[in-house]
């Protein structure tokens, strides 16, 4: 388990430390295909509220999901540093330190469910205990040339 990322290949979970981290975020509520507009609202409202409160981006967006069936609920937005001013939409949140499952995706958004199966799939195999809601990092845009990157985060116990 303690390979680092980058010696392996990208679409192998492992198991990392993480830091705490303060986010700015948005709770969305939608149908799967009201996500990419609700996401880029959220990306939007939380990168304006970090930067009218005088705070910086920390990190790449991310979607921390709460609810996934019919209707999807997520909070997205923003890691930061600094102090951030509630807006009525946003409010602090903290993407929490410790032990975490990652992997990562190379592709369209709408195949990314393979990356969910196969961290779940890995954290069964090595009896790893999900320990709260999970998160997509997304490390390039939808406008950036080349395929979509996208890294999974799945807290352990």
């Amino acid at each position: 388990m303690g390979d680092a990322i980058g010696t392996r290949p990208p679409t192998t979970p492992v198991v990392v430390e993480l830091p705490e981290q303060y986010a700015a975020v948005v709770f969305i509520d939608g149908a799967v295909d009201e996500l990419p507009k609700l996401m880029g609202e959220a990306f939007r409202l939380t990168a304006e509220a970090i930067a009218a409160s005088g705070a910086q981006i920390a990190g790449h967006p991310f979607a921390r999901y709460v609810g996934f069936g019919q209707r999807v609920q997520a909070e997205v937005g923003f890691p930061y540093v600094g102090r951030l001013t509630a807006t009525d939409r946003v409010h602090d949140a903290i993407l929490p330190a410790g032990r975490a499952v990652t992997t990562r995706h190379v592709g369209a958004y709408d195949t990314i469910a393979g990356a969910w199966n196969r961290a779940a799939a890995w954290m069964r195999e090595h009896e790893l205990v999900p320990s709260g809601p999970a998160w997509e990092c997304y490390l390039t845009g939808p406008d950036e040339p080349g395929l979509p990157v996208t890294e999974v985060f799945w807290p352990l116990d």
